[in-house]
């Protein structure tokens, strides 16, 4: 399990995790999410595909 990375002004229940994406792809979501969408784009996806697994 990656070891959780905490800042001084703690975001409740989060971690920061990083992740690699394709460039062709990273383009097509950042297209997709607008500008400052990105994070709660990506968040949106996983929650949808999660669902979906169910």
């Amino acid at each position: 399990m990656q070891e959780k990375k905490k800042h001084n002004f703690d975001r409740s229940k989060s971690t920061t995790k990083n992740i690699r994406f394709e460039d062709d792809l990273l383009e097509q979501i950042e297209k997709a999410a607008g500008k400052g969408n990105f994070s709660a784009w990506v968040k949106e996806a996983c929650r949808l595909r999660l669902l979906k697994n169910k």
